[in-house]
């Protein structure tokens, strides 16, 4: 069975594993992109600019290799639900990481115009951490 257009969309963008050419056709210029707090840069950025610089920019920059890939997806109407897992390396610790995540994205008209991200926000302090225990305390100091 054939992908629906919006499930191709959100696959065209894994796909790119952060091309901006491919990014600046998949997201729509006013995109609502809701990344959870405690995760890197966790915040909310509206509009392409803001998340290819803002988000993406600082991604990539702490990251050597940082790799989204979706494994499962389900349609309801202009939306996608897609189950996966990050993984990548830290560029300062060299730690390596496997993080799972959930996207729900809504698409109008072809492009993406919104994402809302829950992660396992814990796996990624570690990598980022220069010591084990500082990325798991600063990942769950919010709970405290």
């Amino acid at each position: 069975m054939s992908d629906s257009p919006n499930v191709s969309v959100v696959r065209r963008l894994y796909q790119a594993r952060g091309n901006p050419e491919v990014i600046r056709q998949v997201l729509a210029s006013d995109v609502r992109w809701e990344v959870v707090d405690g995760f890197p840069y966790g915040a909310v950025y509206v509009g392409l600019d803001s998340v290819l610089r803002d988000f993406f920019g600082r991604l990539f920059t702490d990251f050597d290799e940082f790799v989204a890939n979706g494994s499962e997806f389900f349609e309801s109407g202009e939306r996608v639900i897609a189950l996966g897992s990050y993984s990548g390396r830290a560029r300062r610790s060299g730690k390596r990481f496997t993080a799972r995540f959930a996207h729900v994205w809504t698409l109008q008209d072809g492009l993406i115009v919104r994402l809302q991200q829950c992660a396992d926000t814990v796996q990624l302090a570690r990598a980022l951490a220069q010591r084990p225990d500082v990325g798991i305390r600063r990942a769950v100091s919010h709970l405290i």
